[in-house]
């Protein structure tokens, strides 16, 4: 198990290295895609390799000259990377420009700073009732097809699709096996090592992520875990668009809460819902993304409360509270969180929100919450 673990460490402690060394290795052109809904099947079905954009690991500096610093952490730190250079390697990039408004300001900045041999804008639409969002969206994912049709020069035809679709179908497979084995040996991996998994998924080729899973799986199966006595449950919920800070899940485990199961985009967000392979693939891309749940604030989904889904998810695992992880400046959350968390008050769920930042965070101020937290449902 410590084998594969290594490997997904080398993959996510220095993903600049890892993806400029994929392209030399694979001989593909790299296309970025900002997260969380772009459908990276059709890049892969071009030949492509796609890669979900990332959270940088420096301080912002020549970013502030193009973006406000009211901006969340993943808008500035991948202008700052952009624009120094740093993504140099990537061919083209892919945005989803109506998930917020920060989003929205990516087109010039890097037509002007960057110009990238190749750029897509998508414009996903919120889910609202009829057949008109999905006429929509089937025809902004057939403009995406048409458009790397004309980058590579090479026709995605749909049994192509269908094959990328089944690739990403058994990652998703399989991502869910290593959190079904999460939930019955809770404990059998460290917070961060599964954060690990689902980044390097993100990051790798699908074919050569699926091996490493189907080995991993395997040896979690075999693998038998001693229950530790006096930890307590959590759900951590949010964090939408990026990582979440490694130290942060380290305390959490350090103050004898354990997790079983999460509501995070790097987390089981990524890989919620397969899409049918069977008939248009298209059309199957555009009814995954289509599903309303896991809720997110960004898609206009009102007849389903995020807090409902996030209070299910932690009666499902037997745990005793929430962690809402909500990213500073992030406007889609920070506008749901109040009524989120009238809603934990209203079904008396502990609850506790922890802001996370992309430069330092007082470390101190997080662990007094979260001690107290752990404190209020039995655990430390």
């Amino acid at each position: 198990m410590e084998e594969v673990l290594s490997k997904i460490r080398e993959v996510t402690s220095d993903p600049y290295a890892y993806v400029a060394g994929l392209k030399e290795r694979k001989g593909k052109k790299i296309i970025g895609c900002f997260p969380m809904y772009v459908p990276e099947e059709i890049i892969h079905a071009a030949g492509l390799i796609p890669v979900v954009i990332w959270r940088g690991n420096e301080s912002v500096t020549w970013g502030h000259a193009h973006v406000p610093a009211y901006d969340c952490g993943i808008v500035r730190s991948f202008v700052d990377d952009a624009v120094r250079g740093k993504l140099s390697f990537m061919d083209g990039m892919v945005f989803h420009v109506r998930q917020c408004l920060q989003v929205g300001e990516f087109p010039l900045i890097m037509e002007r700073n960057v110009k990238p041999a190749y750029m897509k804008i998508l414009y996903l639409p919120p889910i609202y009732p009829g057949d008109a969002v999905r006429s929509f969206l089937s025809d902004d994912l057939q403009s995406f097809r048409r458009s790397l049709e004309d980058f590579t020069s090479k026709k995605i035809s749909d049994d192509s699709l269908k094959k990328s679709i089944e690739i990403y179908n058994e990652n998703r497979s399989l991502l869910e096996k290593v959190y079904e084995i999460r939930r019955e040996k809770p404990g059998i991996l460290k917070a961060r090592e599964v954060m690990q998994i689902v980044w390097s998924s993100m990051l790798m080729p699908k074919e050569d992520h699926n091996e490493l899973l189907r080995e991993l799986i395997r040896e979690m199966e075999e693998k038998i875990v001693e229950a530790k006595k006096g930890r307590v449950k959590v759900i951590p919920v949010g964090c939408l668009c990026q990582t979440f800070q490694f130290d942060i899940l380290d305390m959490i485990e350090d103050l004898g809460m354990v997790i079983p199961d999460d509501d995070l985009y790097v987390g089981s967000r990524y890989f919620a819902n397969k899409a049918n392979i069977n008939g248009n693939p298209i059309e199957a891309l555009a009814d995954r993304y289509l599903t309303k749940t896991p809720l997110c604030p960004t898609k206009g989904v009102w007849d389903i409360h995020w807090g409902d889904e996030a209070i299910k998810k932690m009666r499902d695992n037997d745990a005793k509270g929430i962690i809402s992880i909500r990213v500073k400046y992030c406007p889609p959350h920070t506008c749901y969180y109040p009524d989120f968390r009238s809603k934990m008050a209203e079904e008396g769920v502990p609850e506790v929100m922890i802001e996370m930042e992309h430069e330092i965070i007082s470390l101190e101020g997080v662990k007094t919450r979260l001690q107290s937290f752990a404190e209020t449902i039995g655990g430390v």
